[in-house]
């Protein structure tokens, strides 16, 4: 059996950074760090629209500023496409982008961790809340959120895209993997994901009842005066 090895680094966010989107967020995990925004659902280009729901643009950029399709584009859509409920808001679209400022390992999984921060603060309808686990393997151990370094050592990497159950359990919505690994691997590494990922949503839920405390307390001192 493969052991595990490693712990979440330290989360940060803040959420409502942008005043031009809907939702938004900073986001760090350890020393990768990143912004994101939802906007919508808005107006969308007859060309693009989808008169039976909603249409999904996803925007991921690195730090170098390449406008390049990346493929972790692919699996936040496919993340989006299987929890936001797109039936509600025909031929309009919803825009998500994340921008990578620093990336110091685990990026594709703070990405997603990301972009679920700024769907939640959109408040946009959605099935469940959402983020990223990286796990990868290095000398036969399972690392959970790897840094930089230690993903270059790895010869095996796996990105679970998770989202939280009525229970509050951890369910796979999608997943990317490289590497040569057996089914049982993977079935471990999935299981250590759906821990880190409880870690994560319980983080989730305490920044939003910070923000709605917050928020709350704001509207209360301007009824005051």
């Amino acid at each position: 059996m493969t052991s595990l090895k490693g712990r979440l680094r330290e989360m940060k966010c803040q959420v409502s950074t942008l005043q031009r989107a809907d939702g938004s967020c900073s986001f760090s995990q350890g020393k990768t760090y990143l912004w994101a925004s939802c906007s919508g659902p808005g107006d969308v280009h007859i060309s693009r629209r989808n008169n039976d729901c909603l249409s999904l643009d996803v925007s991921f950029r690195k730090q170098d500023g390449d406008a390049a399709h990346h493929k972790l584009n692919d699996l936040i859509h496919s993340t989006l496409k299987h929890l936001v409920i797109t039936n509600l808001f025909p031929r309009t679209c919803l825009l998500v982008t994340i921008h990578s400022l620093q990336d110091d390992g685990s990026l594709s999984a703070a990405a997603l961790t990301a972009a679920g921060f700024a769907v939640l603060d959109n408040a946009v309808p959605i099935r469940a809340p959402f983020c990223g686990v990286e796990v990868c393997r290095v000398n036969g151990e399972l690392i959970v959120d790897p840094d930089k370094r230690t993903e270059q050592k790895a010869d095996a990497t796996f990105v679970f895209a998770m989202a939280r159950t009525e229970d509050g359990e951890a369910q796979q919505v999608c997943s990317d993997s490289s590497g040569i690994f057996d089914v049982e691997e993977y079935e471990q590494a999935l299981s250590f994901a759906k821990s880190a990922a409880k870690e994560i949503f319980a983080f989730q839920k305490e920044i939003f009842q910070h923000k709605f405390a917050l928020d709350a307390f704001n509207t209360a001192s301007s009824g005051e005066t």
